[in-house]
């Protein structure tokens, strides 16, 4: 598993969170989970006695949206019903044992609460010290505050070395941050002033992939969404399927407020707090929300190419440095917010274009769990390398190594380019790229190559060219 992208989840149990984590152990062959740690936010906290916080707040004393922690375990023992079939479509699925071994118990009085080491903050903290040199994504679903409570111990153990700079460069080198918002003030309040360089990325697309996605453009990805393709192809697909939260579902959830209770208050099918934010009404097991998901979606290795620059886009959608973002000292930070995309005819949340390839390969996941069906995504080769230069004026010719059932499209990813023009790409026997005349020299295009099968779940990958224009000396 060593070439594989490694990952520590740290999430507040909210519901979307745990549909999250049933989600992604479905995908645990193709990341390296390294930590699972729950840890509280400005959403749910476990309580702290004689702590009081803000007067127009819920007492921080008292238990809060509080969900507990054993569910993690009840999501693992589910995991291990369909362990046996996953395991069976691919050996890297790691062990029910292991993964339990990754559960840990974050910073979860109050939020932002880092009071005191916790076994969650010294398994991030040993994973930052680590002799790993792959990068390491630790994604955000709750309060930041358990990786800060790492963060800050990493400083009171170096911060008088010697070579406590370069320990912390090289920290703030490794560690990404992809990050469902900020959901609580430890970001800005120490990891901004302390370790500025380290990368978050706010991967909020709370309308493509949350509670917002009924005010999105109809489309294949609305689709996807509504409970006629979510009773069909992914609830109840074995266990943890069964414990996956829609709306209207008979599901209760412990601790949490009447207000939340989606699956058991029948009445928020068409009354609840989105009204007031215009997210529309419901039918019963339509697509809840997973708004941390796309945290992860960028870490999956389907052939898109963010992870090498958040601005060339990719699962989770595409993101753009603020250069307006300081800490109290002035000092710039690596934050990075995102952007928007077109979708069809209009600008909308720039990862809504894959929410369809995502739910219909969760649907082929979810079959793992049950049957021994092969459908697997296709393999998408190009012939030419993925990095090209080209002059203005010409046509570049690419070869894909094609496979039967298998439809393939390209196109040019007009909103990730710098050139705003439009660029004809046509698909044949090979692909043909007509490079215009009036392009600048440094030019940076970008190719989206999707290849999906025709069998039932019809899968996707694909394939990310970015073709850099030769810049032409001037006499």
């Amino acid at each position: 598993m060593l070439n594989l992208i490694r990952t520590i989840i740290t999430q507040d149990a909210e519901v979307d969170d745990q549909n999250s984590l049933r989600h992604i152990l479905l995908y645990a062959n193709d990341i390296e989970i390294q930590g699972i740690v729950q840890t509280s936010s400005i959403f749910h906290w476990k309580g702290q006695p004689g702590k009081t916080g803000p007067s127009d707040k819920a007492d921080y004393d008292q238990p809060y949206r509080w969900t507990g922690v054993k569910w993690m375990q009840d999501v693992m023992d589910d995991y291990a019903v369909d362990y046996k079939h996953l395991v069976t479509h691919d050996a890297n699925y790691p062990s029910p044992d292991y993964l339990r071994s990754l559960i840990k118990i974050g910073n979860i009085g109050y939020p932002g609460e880092m009071d005191a080491s916790t076994p969650g903050s010294e398994l991030i903290k040993e994973r930052i010290l680590d002799k790993d040199s792959r990068p390491l994504y630790i994604q955000v679903w709750g309060g930041t505050n358990t990786i800060a409570r790492a963060l800050y111990d990493i400083e009171q153990d170096h911060k008088d070395d010697e070579n406590w700079l370069l320990i912390k460069e090289k920290i703030e080198k490794k560690v990404i941050l992809t990050a469902c918002g900020e959901q609580d003030d430890t970001y800005q309040n120490y990891i901004s002033e302390v370790y500025p360089n380290i990368q978050f990325v706010k991967c909020v697309m709370m309308n493509s992939y949350g509670y917002g996605w009924n005010n999105m453009p109809e489309g294949d990805s609305k689709e996807t969404l509504r409970a006629d393709f979510m009773k069909k192809n992914i609830l109840n697909k074995g266990a943890l399927m069964s414990g996956y939260a829609s709306w209207a579902d008979n599901k209760y959830y412990e601790g949490e407020e009447d207000r939340s209770q989606y699956g058991s208050n029948k009445n928020l099918l068409v009354d609840w707090w989105g009204k007031k934010y215009g997210m529309g009404t419901h039918m019963p097991y339509d697509f809840l929300s997973e708004g941390d998901s796309p945290t992860f979606f960028c870490l999956l290795p389907w052939g898109l190419r963010c992870l090498e620059d958040f601005s060339y886009g990719g699962l989770s959608g595409r993101y753009i440095k603020d250069d307006t973002k300081k800490n109290s000292k002035g000092v710039t930070l690596n934050y990075w917010n995102p952007v928007e995309d077109l979708y069809i005819d209009k600008y909308t949340e720039s990862m809504w274009y894959y929410v369809s390839s995502i739910q219909r390969d969760l649907s082929a996941r979810a079959s793992w769990c049950i049957t021994d069906d092969k459908e697997e995504a296709p393999v998408l080769s190009i012939q030419e390398s993925l990095d090209m230069k080209a002059d203005k004026g010409t046509t570049i010719e690419l070869h894909i190594n094609k496979e039967d059932h298998v439809l393939y499209k390209a196109k040019y990813y007009k909103d990730a380019s710098s050139y705003k023009g439009n660029i004809s790409v046509s698909l044949d026997d090979s692909i043909k790229i007509d490079i215009p005349e009036d392009v600048e020299s440094g030019d940076i295009l970008h190719i989206i190559i999707e290849a999906t099968n025709d069998y039932k779940h019809r899968l996707s990958r694909f394939k990310q060219i970015i073709i850099k224009i030769n810049r032409v000396d001037k006499k």
